[in-house]
């Protein structure tokens, strides 16, 4: 992937991320403003209902109109629904005209009512109010109010009900700015934060990349070496056009058997590729652990006999197993082959099979060579060969491990290498039972 792709899918990253960590904090101060003022005038709004629906505190208040007594059966320092706390609650009282009728009995409390306007339209619902104070220059006195009709023979047609709520709006509006300012510090923060996802969501998309390239590359590499092979053995028959096949035998072999290598080579990178785009799909059933090893370990006992090495079999499994029989049969073929290409007369090849906590463990060891523990960490890697030297006597491509370890992965299991003392190596299945 070049640098400018690459910068350009990161910024895309980066204003993505800044871009969702805004509309989350947008989402989160309006839903939290939302529940704080619901919550903040949900007393309020419930008090006025009260005050409209209690017919005693409002014969009190036509009593005190009607007498023009402002103190006629007042509860002394009340704050609640009866009391006269001046700008927690008051009660209008209101003609059939839009006129107050209790101004007197309000008092100087009607200072700041003055440019009250009677709402006909909006009865029995609870809604804000703000008036300017005139004895306060570029304040407002803000409310919730109630307004129901009243049908009493009198000159009283509505009844308004005022609670106060400045102190509520202050609280209010002292919370948004805090909130505000705390939204816009954390998506500062968030900035950065973006900045470092686009650079870590980056990576996977990059070391992909790095490995896709490292795949064809190496398979390119691979291809052209049996091609080339294939073609200069071709190309010779035909400077000999009158030899007999016998006589040619011998660069017809090659020939075969590079197009075997070159077969075998692409089955591999067929069963890779259908692993990574997920379509190596699994036919699981139930077998019998026993006899599958016992048959499956039969050609590379007779072949380790016959290269001087002695080959144990330690079949104990017994309990059926749930597994892809020919997947199975692969990656075990592939660890018994790199087994026998890596040991030397006298040494010793152990197949172990065994149930232990609820899992198959199939150990395939061999007294060979060690593995360094550098070469522990990229073993399983595509193409990745310890001596590509040796490799190339042996006729390995480096897929063998890699496909042997997808394969176990698909069946849920683990697939581990690890030294055996005092010399060898020891590469471990784990598969479940189901």
């Amino acid at each position: 992937m070049n640098t400018e792709l690459s910068r350009n899918q990161r910024l895309k990253f980066f204003c993505m991320n800044v871009a969702a960590f805004a509309v989350i904090f947008l989402l989160l101060g309006f839903i939290t403003l939302q529940l704080l003022q619901s919550s903040a005038y949900r007393q309020t709004d419930l008090s006025l209902s009260q005050m409209a629906d209690n017919d005693h505190l409002i014969q009190m208040e036509i009593n005190r109109y009607q007498q023009n007594n402002p103190f006629l059966d007042q509860n002394p320092g009340g704050d609640g629904p009866g009391g006269n706390n001046r700008f927690n609650t008051q009660i209008i009282l209101w003609s059939k005209e839009g006129t107050i009728l209790n101004k007197e009995v309000l008092g100087g409390r009607f200072t700041e009512l003055d440019k009250l306007t009677l709402d006909k339209e909006h009865l029995n619902v609870v809604k804000t109010l703000n008036i300017s104070d005139e004895t306060v220059p570029n304040q407002k006195l803000y409310f919730r109010s109630y307004t129901i009709r009243y049908d009493g023979e009198t000159d009283i047609s509505y009844i308004q009900f005022l609670a106060n709520t400045n102190q509520i709006v202050d609280s209010m509006s002292t919370f948004e700015t805090t909130l505000i300012i705390c939204m816009v510090i954390f998506w500062v923060i968030s900035i950065g934060i973006s900045f470092y996802l686009s650079k870590m969501n980056m990576q996977p998309v990059m070391n992909s990349w790095r490995k896709q390239q490292e795949f064809v590359e190496n398979a390119s590499h691979e291809l052209r070496t049996p091609l080339a092979i294939i073609q200069n053995s071709l190309q010779q028959l035909f400077t000999k056009p009158d030899h007999t096949i016998l006589e040619e035998s011998e660069p017809i072999a090659q020939a075969l058997n590079e197009t075997r290598r070159l077969s075998g080579l692409t089955n591999d990178l067929l069963t890779l590729a259908r692993s990574d785009s997920n379509q190596l799909l699994l036919e699981k059933e139930s077998l019998d652990p026993q006899p599958f090893i016992q048959q499956l370990v039969q050609p590379f006992q007779e072949i380790a006999e016959m290269a001087g090495k002695q080959f144990v079999l330690e079949n104990f499994a017994k309990d059926p197993v749930l597994i892809d029989e020919k997947r199975i049969h692969q990656v075990l073929v592939i660890l018994l082959d790199n087994a026998l290409k890596y040991t030397e007369a006298a040494d010793k090849i152990v197949l172990q099979s065994e149930i232990s906590n609820n899992d198959w463990l199939i150990e395939v060891k061999n007294s060979g060579p060690a593995i360094s523990d550098e070469d522990k960490q990229h073993i399983f890697e595509r193409f990745y060969r310890e001596d590509r030297s040796r490799s190339k006597e042996t006729g390995g491509y480096g897929l063998g491990l890699a496909i042997a370890q997808q394969i176990i992965t698909q069946h849920k299991g683990k697939l581990t290498v690890r030294d055996w003392q005092p010399k060898g190596v020891v590469f471990q299945i784990r598969l479940p039972l189901k």
